[in-house]
């Protein structure tokens, strides 16, 4: 004998109540996703574009003593750029990892140049150095490169520090310190 129910079990679908309940909850999950999400996309923080030159400078400077060259770079208002000195002129370097790096929007940069005495006891000036004299500046030639801290062949630079604040609301500011001219000091901080 079969019990009335035992095996008579249709299958029904959802109800409508059922679905929108489903849909409203992954509504809900799919908004905190987009809420939560970082606005940026990644390689675009001050962590990210400290790291960077930090790789850079560390390349520049074993390039400096493996091939005996000297290395300048030079800092604009929101990029920096290698050269390397040969034949008597800079010439840029167009090859990665030290290609011209430009720092992200949501980046401040700011570079500050350190103390570095031997120039200061130059009678011709700075300009006079690495052939920024009168024969450069009389050519027809766009301005040449004048690069502010020069990597020596030794892998000791010109002093300087480099500062990179995020700019938005709870952002962090790393401070490079290379006012030794030999190692860099890195710093988390919010004011300079």
């Amino acid at each position: 004998m079969k019990h009335p129910r035992s095996f008579e079990w249709q299958s029904r679908g959802f109800t409508l109540i059922e679905l929108m309940l489903v849909i409203a909850i992954l509504g809900l999950a799919a908004m905190y996703v987009v809420i939560t999400s970082p606005t940026r996309a990644p390689g675009n923080t001050a962590e990210d574009a400290a790291r960077k030159f930090l790789l850079q400078m560390h390349h520049v400077r074993e390039q400096a003593i493996l091939r005996n060259y000297v290395y300048g770079i030079e800092f604009d208002d929101d990029y920096y750029t290698f050269y390397r000195w040969r034949d008597e002129a800079w010439h840029e370097i167009v090859a990665p990892p030290l290609v011209a790096t430009r720092v992200p929007d949501t980046v401040e940069f700011e570079f500050e140049l350190g103390d570095f005495r031997i120039l200061d006891n130059m009678t011709e000036g700075r300009d006079a150095i690495f052939g920024r004299d009168a024969r450069r500046e009389s050519s027809d030639d766009d301005d040449p490169p004048r690069p502010q801290i020069l990597v020596f062949e030794s892998s000791e630079f010109i002093p300087f520090r480099v500062r990179f604040s995020g700019m938005e609301p709870g952002d962090i500011t790393i401070l490079l310190d290379g006012r030794s001219g030999i190692d860099f000091v890195r710093e988390e901080r919010d004011v300079w």
